[in-house]
């Protein structure tokens, strides 16, 4: 087994016996999971949403409330621990780390709501799940006392598991962030890909379900350095643009797998016999060994472009307010971006020299390279905007898209 670089970043020492976890004891407990994660990644992916004995063991971890404020019961932690857990959970089972990636981002979306949301919110605890979309955005219509919303709203990463949805709607010239329970929408049950399939990223649909007031929240404000939340949680992180933790999750999932990939073929070369070859084992081929040395290398590279990017955000975190220069945003995105990029690459290299039982659909490393697709067309790791984009930064000429 591979040792791989130690935990990127540094965190405060864990707080004495009874208090809140570190940094250091929340990456302990994930790691005690990936094995069990390994065990169920087929499981996961039949099922289509993460097993309840995963969510028992994650919420036992206490792993949804990392980036909870400490003032409802939460951890606290910032963005290196975050991004972390996601590729540490990634070596077991990417589906995994996506759908809890996105539900611990969406909890640290709840503590930027004001005071009555909260109170609603965190009443049974500092770890609330929700699923959030904005792909397409809804309709509301003002009506007395809050609106009426309408629509269907697609990849709800994690619905399956959520007690509330936040759901992008336009009223007019403004786009609204809404609040529901879960129970109150339709699920249509419509995942059906060829990878990440254990995340259930079912539709959600509504026709006129009423929405309070104080559950709907103006887009611009909700996704501000200075919103609500940051008026009453002192933790740094709730002043980052919502953006930020959303871009980190694709890459982080890809180079986690791709990691777990670089493994299996190690200990599979270390055994395996080649047909046509005279070796008597893979790994004793010159062209085998520089097929693993060119694995091993872009997977070192992506690491090394995701720690920059993460580096970007920490640098970012620690100014009032939490933003950064064009330029800051074009490196951030292009470091994600080649990360994801050449943790692909590795994957596909390591699955062509694999032979053709690697294929079978109980091989962890098919599963990989199809999960690993899939997050390659996430819009945070979509390579030909994002260099567009990144070099309108770059020459200082502006972005075109507002959101990048």
């Amino acid at each position: 087994m591979i040792t791989f670089p130690a935990a990127l970043g540094t965190a405060p020492d864990t707080e004495p016996s009874g208090a809140v976890p570190g940094h250091e004891d929340v990456l302990a407990r994930v790691d005690l999971l990936v094995p069990r994660l390994r065990d169920r990644a087929e499981e996961t992916e039949h099922l289509r949403r993460l097993p309840e004995s995963t969510m028992a063991d994650l919420k036992e971890a206490g792993v949804f409330q990392l980036l909870s404020p400490k003032a409802v019961g939460g951890f606290g932690l910032g963005v290196e621990t975050y991004a972390e857990v996601v590729r540490r959970l990634a070596r077991g089972c990417p589906s995994t780390a996506w759908t809890v990636g996105h539900l611990i981002e969406h909890v640290w979306m709840l503590a930027r709501w004001p005071h009555t949301v909260q109170n609603e919110v965190f009443a049974d605890g500092p770890a609330p799940l929700a699923a959030a979309t904005g792909s397409p955005a809804g309709t509301a219509d003002k009506v007395p006392g809050g609106y009426s919303i309408s629509g269907r709203w697609t990849f709800a990463s994690g619905v399956m598991h959520s007690e509330w949805a936040l759901l992008a709607v336009q009223h007019g010239d403004i786009r609204l962030q809404c609040l529901v329970p879960v129970s109150d929408v339709e699920v249509l049950d419509v995942w059906q890909t060829a990878g990440l399939r254990g995340t259930g990223s079912n539709d959600i649909h509504a026709d006129g379900l009423f929405v309070p007031e104080h559950r709907t929240l103006d887009w611009t404000l909700l996704n501000a350095p200075d919103n609500p939340g940051s008026r009453i949680h002192p933790d740094p992180i709730i002043h980052t643009p919502l953006a930020t933790l959303l871009n980190l999750v694709a890459p982080a999932a890809a180079l986690g797998a791709a990691e777990h990939a670089v493994e299996l073929f190690r200990e599979r070369m270390l055994v395996r016999k080649v047909k046509n070859t005279t070796e008597n084992r893979q790994a004793d081929s010159p062209l085998a060994q520089a097929r693993y040395s060119h694995a091993y290398g872009l997977v070192t590279t992506a690491r090394l472009q995701w720690r920059e990017a993460i580096r970007w955000v920490s640098v970012s975190c620690g100014r009032q307010p939490a933003t950064m220069t064009e330029e800051e945003r074009a490196q951030y995105r292009l470091s994600l971006a080649f990360s994801g990029e050449a943790s692909a690459e590795a994957v596909r290299l390591i699955l062509a020299g694999s032979g053709g039982s690697a294929h079978r659909l109980s091989h962890p490393l098919q599963r990989i390279q199809r999960d690993v697709n899939v997050l390659l067309n996430h819009p945070t790791l979509t390579m030909d905007p994002i260099l567009e984009q990144a070099g309108r930064g770059l020459l200082g000429l502006g972005y075109t898209v507002p959101s990048f």
